[in-house]
Formats: structure tokens, C-alpha cells, sequence
């Protein structure tokens, strides 16, 4: 275990907790609040919560020094992602700096174990070898899927057999919209044991205007980034192979476009991209060979492509063939008809289609399902597709005589499982203690608070969650995710934290949808509210925008695409570093957006403060007057705003 210094925030400081309740939020999905407030009536709709610090003077703050010992429980979710175990450190850090009697118990392997009561109770001596270390080894995990109606009610009897005070739910998109669940179900069945959410996911796409980043995804792109430069170096050393390197990350590409920010490599191919102009297989495969064939032009033949693990799913032919064959699957195991001849009982589109493709991909296709239903990304080797493709259309044209250079070759990687049980980076170790202990986003009514950052400068930002855990279940609340903003600063400048707590059911007011079924403008809302991974902002001239709150992170990109492909201005940032110069290093893609949300939400109202101390009875008419017209085009002109925002799309 590598020598570290932990980094506590001020608001961890004492043992007394602050807190200010402020407004409720708003879904951020308007047409699907009336259901989202159906669905989680107990949650939705909850006060924004802030956390303050120590000398903050808050009026109406709530002071709690009462702290009897308490029974919390942690369970993790989801794929195993740097910092899980900080997380589990902070928290346990904070029950006991509050209370020695507390207890703290983990759920061993995942949301199974949660189900079978399976514990271990945490102790100092088990949490000695698992401090600042990869991996979900110290409980492990399972299926991790919380959804069913027997699986819920599961949860709810462990949970009251073992009288638990609080419940941590440890993981990403899926991980917490199932936690929201659990709120709501554990507050309608007046279940004393509240539930929290912790955003511990590589993929990166648990974010919105309340989650600036997940933990872990630090870690993975800064592992990523090395390997990719290592690659690069190597092609530039060779001259004689392309590199087609595909990136761990789900459906989302953060994680893709993090690393070509960080290594430079000469292309990214972004599902984003893909699903917006709809470029088909025939599409992708033409736009490598013709960057091959220019960069043949000046006497390369080498290069390094990225490619995000959800592409395949991205590619519109290939994503209805994934729909038709997952059906015929699900008959298969009914045994109606042999795997073997599920090509014979597609439609002639879909056979066609599927025979076009590689026979290691027509059986990938055609694997078990992950939990959510969804094909197996991650044992789905596109890369492999791609440069087959790439191989035949280029010894195409070297037939035809439209390219002439030399004889094009291919290697392919999978980056997936040599970076998620790494030893989380300084970063990730910081915010996932203090996330375990301090700050709280509220799962249903996605009711965030921010607060003054109240740890002390000796607390890792990795155990930042866990503490904040602790004190939103020392405020009583349920169903809130943890969280921290203004993450891009130094972690030593503790004023530009924000602790904040959002209270939501299953997913954040502000982050829940309603998954729409139908297409075009005036789809049914149909199906539950759930938390969707928020994708890469990418936009394109000839089309509206893609609306995404992450999307200077591609602008970047955007700006640097053509250097990239044709000048090899590779860059490798070296391992993770735990000292010296580049220790507080940051994912581009942090640093570059200017998400102060809550922070302008907070100014706002600061400006309806003054007007209300300037606007009152006995104010001259020509104030009056001004301040209606203005409030009156405000107003409109907000409701336009909200009202287009949400015409035929969903937020993330």
C-alpha cells in the first residue's frame, strides 16, 4: 500500500453537523414529472440539503450533536471501479469519529449477499489492507441487479432483519436508479433504514448539473492514457501497424474521449458521433480508410484509432440487429428453435445483415445478456470488426489502383480489465473517503445540496463520499446521492469545494427521466423513471445540437481532430503519480467544463433577495412598474426555454 497523506475537508471537522434545507428541485424532464411524482410519491420533491462548515452562520440551519450509535450497511454495485474501498474507509471514519458504537457491516458479493443477509462487519484491522486499493475485493460483487418486486422486498427484510440505520449503495447509473427504488419502497413500507447512493463508476456517465464526475473515472482514463501512449510510441516506432484499441466505458464515451485528450492519438471514433449523423458500418469503414489512405500520401503507415466500448450499439443497422436477435435469443432458450439456425428466422434484412458479418461476431451477437437486458458490450470485439473491414476495403483499392501505398495491417486491443482494479489515483482516493461521509444527492426528487465544503485538509478526497454519507444519514435523509463540486480546484483550496446533497428517489429529480418509447415530437411517456448515462456533448453544424451538458470536452476535440490524425503529436502523461509535479493532475474534460451549477443557482437567488428588499409596499410605481416587465419577460422567456428543451428528447 503506497504511502498517502489524507486531505479531510473542513466540513468533517467535530463532530457537529450542519444543515440547511433549501428549496425542492424540479425534474429536469418536466413532461415526465407527473409520473416521476406518481412513481416516488415519498421522494419526490424533498428540500435541497446543504452541509455547511464549521463557522458558516446560517439562521435556519439545523445543528445536530446528538449522535447515538447507529447500524449502516454498504453493498456494491455494478463493475468494480478505483476508489470502491475509500469509500468504505471514509464512512467508516466518520460513524466512528461520531461514535465508537457504531457499526458498520458489508453486504458480502453485491446485491446477492444483500439478499441471502450475507455480512461482514468492517473493523480497523479488515480496512488495513484495503485502503487506497483497485478493485471490489473486499466484499465483492454479484448480479448486482435491484429491480424485481421479490428482489426489492429481499432488500427490505435483510435491511429490517439486521436493523439497519442506513443502507450505501455503491455504484453507477443502474446501481443508483435501483437505490431510488429502494428509497421510495423502504419509506412507503415505514422502514426506519435510509438509503444512500455513492457515484462509483468507470463509465463516467453518471453525470449532470449536481455530478461534476464519478470515482474511478479518474483512475481508469490516467491507466488508459499510459497504454494508449505506450501504443502510440510503439506504431511511431515500427511504421507498420494500425492500432485499434477499444475502450472499457458502456454506451457512453467519456472514457474514450478523456484518453484521446490525454494521449493524442490520431482518431476517435465517438458512439455519440455515430448515433447523431447516423454513419452506418459502410460509413465508419470508409472514414478509416480514407484517413489511412491520407496519411499513406505522406509516407505513414502507421496509426493508433480509439474506440469506445458502446460503438457497436451506436451503429443504427447494427443496433436493430442487436433488438431482432436478442428477441429470437430469448426463443431459443424457450427451445423453439437451435441457436445454430436463429439466422433462418430473422427477417431477410436482418439475415442478410447477420450473415454480412464475421462468424466471431455473428456469436457475440448472440451471448447472454447483461443484467439490464442489454447486449454484452464488453465481450463484443468491434475493434476486431472495424479493422477487418478496414483490411478488405483497403486491399480493395490497392487492387483497383485508387491507393497505392503499402500493405495495410492491423492490431487490436480490448482496454478494459488492466485499468478497473488499479490503484485509484490521488484524485479518485480524495473523493470517494469524502464522498462516503459528507455530501448527499437525493435520488427521486434529484433535490441536491451543496454546501461549504465543511472536511478539514486531512481527509482523502476518495473518502470525501464516505463522509458525506454519514451525514446524510445523520440528517435523517433518504434517498440522497453523494456528491462534491467545483471539483476541478486544488483540493487544498477547501473554499471552492462544495459539499452538496440532492434528495431523490431513484434518480435525481434534476437527472430522472421517463424513457419514451415512441419517436418524434408528442411520444407517450411510457415505462418507469430511471437514471440514463449522460453521453458525450458532440454537435455537428448541419444538425440542432446535441443537448448535453458536456460538450466542450468534444468541442476540444473537435478543434485538435485534424492534428491528431495527420501530424502523430502523441502524448504520454506517464503512470499515476502519488507525488511530485504531476499529482494533481485532473481528467481534461473536469477542468475544461465551467459547471458551477449550483453555485449560480445560489446567485440567482441572491439577485430575487434584492429585488425583494428593493420591491415593497411604498416603493415608487416607476420601480414597481420595472420590475414587472422585467419579471414578466424573464418569465416568458424561461418558459419558452423549458418548453423547447424537452420537445422530443430526454435530458441524458
Amino acid at each position: 500500500m503506497w504511502a498517502y497523506i489524507d486531505v479531510m475537508l473542513s466540513f468533517t471537522q467535530g463532530t457537529t453537523v450542519r444543515v440547511e434545507f433549501g428549496d425542492a428541485t424540479t425534474a429536469a424532464d418536466s413532461s415526465g414529472a407527473r409520473t416521476i411524482s406518481r412513481i416516488f410519491p415519498h421522494t419526490y420533491g424533498q428540500p435541497l440539503a446543504h452541509f455547511l462548515r464549521a463557522n458558516a452562520k446560517v439562521p435556519d440551519a439545523q445543528i445536530i450533536t446528538d449522535h447515538p450509535a447507529i447500524r449502516v450497511a454498504v453493498v456494491f454495485c455494478g463493475r468494480q471501479s478505483p476508489g470502491g474501498h475509500n469509500v468504505i474507509w471514509g464512512l467508516h471514519n466518520a460513524l466512528k469519529i461520531h461514535n465508537r458504537n457504531s457499526t458498520l457491516l458489508g453486504f458480502l458479493g453485491g446485491s446477492e449477499g444483500l439478499f441471502a443477509q450475507k455480512t461482514l462487519e468492517i473493523t480497523d484491522d479488515i480496512l488495513a489492507t484495503y485502503k487506497n486499493q483497485g478493485g471490489f475485493d473486499l466484499l465483492g460483487r454479484t448480479k448486482d441487479q435491484i429491480r424485481t418486486t421479490k428482489q426489492v422486498n429481499d432488500a427490505l427484510a435483510a435491511c429490517t432483519a439486521l436493523k439497519l440505520d442506513g443502507l450505501v449503495v455503491i455504484g453507477g447509473v443502474t446501481s443508483n436508479t435501483d437505490a431510488a427504488q429502494l428509497a421510495e419502497t423502504f419509506a412507503e413500507a415505514k422502514c426506519s433504514t435510509k438509503v444512500v447512493g455513492v457515484p462509483v463508476t468507470l463509465n463516467g456517465d453518471l453525470r449532470n448539473q449536481f455530478v461534476e464526475t464519478n470515482v474511478g473515472f479518474d483512475t481508469i482514463c490516467k491507466v488508459n492514457s499510459q497504454l494508449i501512449s505506450n501504443v502510440c510510441t510503439d506504431a511511431l516506432s515500427a511504421e507498420k501497424y494500425y492500432y485499434f484499441i477499444r475502450l472499457m466505458g458502456r454506451k457512453a464515451s467519456h472514457v474514450a474521449l478523456e484518453c484521446t485528450l490525454q494521449s493524442h492519438p490520431n482518431m476517435v471514433i465517438l458512439g455519440e458521433e455515430v448515433s447523431v449523423s447516423k454513419l452506418t458500418l459502410f460509413d465508419l469503414t470508409k472514414q478509416i480508410c480514407d484517413a489511412v489512405q491520407a496519411r499513406a500520401n505522406q509516407e505513414k503507415y502507421h496509426g493508433v484509432i480509439l474506440l469506445p466500448e458502446g460503438l457497436i450499439e451506436s451503429i443504427p443497422e447494427v443496433y436493430a440487429l442487436l433488438q431482432v436477435t436478442m428477441q429470437k435469443f430469448m426463443v431459443c432458450l424457450a427451445k423453439v428453435f437451435p441457436l445454430t439456425s436463429i439466422s433462418s428466422h430473422l427477417s431477410p434484412w436482418a439475415s442478410a445483415l447477420f450473415e454480412f458479418m464475421p462468424p466471431f461476431i455473428r456469436k457475440q451477437l448472440l451471448l447472454y445478456p447483461e443484467s439490464d437486458d442489454s447486449a454484452q458490450l464488453s465481450q463484443i470485439e468491434t475493434e476486431k470488426l472495424l479493422a477487418f473491414l478496414v483490411e478488405a476495403e483497403m486491399n480493395k483499392r490497392l487492387k483497383e489502383g485508387t491507393y497505392k501505398g503499402k500493405k495495410f495491417n492491423a492490431i487490436c486491443h480490448f482496454f478494459g480489465y488492466q485499468a478497473r482494479g488499479s490503484l485509484p489515483s490521488k484524485f479518485d482516493c480524495d473523493y470517494a473517503y469524502v464522498c462516503s461521509g459528507s455530501r448527499l444527492h437525493y435520488l427521486s426528487s434529484l433535490v441536491f445540496i451543496i454546501n461549504s465544503f465543511p472536511f478539514s485538509l486531512t481527509m482523502p478526497l476518495c473518502q470525501v463520499l464516505g463522509h458525506i454519507c454519514y451525514h446524510i444519514l445523520a440528517a435523517g435523509l433518504n434517498g440522497y446521492l453523494a456528491t462534491v463540486t467545483n471539483l476541478k480546484h486544488p483540493v487544498n483550496k477547501v473554499a471552492l469545494w462544495h459539499v452538496g446533497l440532492e434528495l431523490r428517489n431513484l434518480d435525481f429529480v434534476a437527472m430522472m427521466t421517463v424513457k419514451r418509447y415512441g419517436r418524434g415530437v408528442g411520444a407517450s411517456s411510457i415505462g418507469k423513471p430511471a437514471l440514463h448515462p449522460a453521453t458525450c456533448g458532440f454537435e455537428r453544424q448541419t444538425i440542432r445540437p446535441v443537448k448535453s451538458l458536456f460538450g466542450l470536452g468534444c468541442r476540444l476535440l473537435k478543434q485538435n481532430a485534424t492534428k491528431f490524425l495527420m501530424d502523430d503529436v502523441y502524448r504520454n502523461p506517464g503512470p499515476i503519480q502519488f507525488d511530485g509535479p504531476g499529482v494533481d493532475a485532473k481528467a481534461v474534460t473536469l477542468c475544461v467544463e465551467d459547471q458551477d451549477y449550483m453555485g449560480r443557482i445560489k446567485e440567482l437567488q441572491e439577485y430575487l433577495d434584492k429585488v425583494r428588499t428593493i420591491v415593497k409596499p411604498g416603493c415608487s410605481q416607476d420601480v414597481l412598474k420595472a420590475a414587472l416587465s422585467a419579471m414578466a419577460s424573464v418569465t416568458e422567456i424561461l418558459s419558452l426555454m423549458s418548453l423547447q428543451s424537452n420537445i422530443g428528447q430526454t435530458p441524458f
